[in-house]
C-alpha cells in the first residue's frame, strides 16, 4: 500500500513539474512528443520587447541596478558623466530620481526613469522596421503605446548578449 502511494505521489509530482516547465521555442523537424513543451515561433516575444519590458519591471521593482543594466553602454556612461560630478554612480540617478545639472549636489532636476525611457503605462509594444544603424551596432525600433494613447518611439541595441535600451538624445548631452 505504501509502495502504491508512493508512486501515485511520484506521478502527480511528475505531471506537475511538467506543466511548471519553461516553454522553449519549437525548433524544425522536432517530433510532435515535444509539441507541449514548446512554443510556436508565432507565439515568442521578440528579445528586444523583452529587454524593454525587463527594464521597466526591474525600474517598477526598485532594482535600479538591474534597470541601470538594461541601458545601452552608451547611456550608461551619459549617465555616469552627469553622476560624477557630484559623486555619484550612474545608476543612483534612477535611484534617487534626480539628474544633477551642476557640479553643486543641490542643482539637480527632476528625473523620471519610465517617461525617460518609455511610457509610464504601455498597453502595446511593437517592432519597426529598423534601417541599419552601420558600423558594429544592431539596433531595433520599437513604438510603445500607452493606456492614454500617446507613443513613443525607442532605440534598442544589442550589446553583450541582451537588448538595451539606447537613449541617443541622453547620449548627444555627452559631448
Amino acid at each position: 500500500m505504501q509502495t502504491k502511494s508512493l508512486i501515485l505521489t511520484l506521478a502527480a509530482g511528475a505531471a506537475l513539474s511538467a506543466c511548471a516547465a519553461p516553454e522553449l521555442e519549437r525548433l524544425e523537424d522536432e517530433p510532435a512528443s515535444t509539441e507541449r513543451f514548446t512554443l510556436p515561433q508565432t507565439r515568442r516575444t521578440h528579445p528586444a520587447i523583452d529587454g524593454c519590458q525587463r527594464f521597466l519591471v526591474a525600474l517598477r521593482e526598485g532594482r535600479f541596478e538591474t534597470a541601470y543594466r538594461h541601458l545601452s553602454s552608451d547611456t550608461r556612461k551619459a549617465l555616469a558623466l552627469k553622476a560624477q560630478a557630484v559623486g555619484w554612480q550612474g545608476e543612483d540617478i534612477l535611484r534617487l530620481s534626480k539628474i544633477p545639472i551642476s557640479q553643486d549636489i543641490t542643482q539637480a532636476a527632476p528625473f523620471d526613469a519610465v517617461t525617460t525611457f518609455a511610457l509610464p503605462t504601455i498597453e502595446t509594444l511593437q517592432l519597426l522596421a529598423t534601417p541599419s544603424a552601420g558600423g558594429s551596432m544592431v539596433e531595433q525600433r520599437l513604438r510603445l503605446k500607452g493606456k492614454d494613447g500617446k507613443t513613443r518611439e525607442l532605440t534598442m541595441r544589442f550589446e553583450g548578449l541582451a537588448w538595451r535600451i539606447h537613449n541617443p538624445e541622453l547620449t548627444a548631452t555627452q559631448n
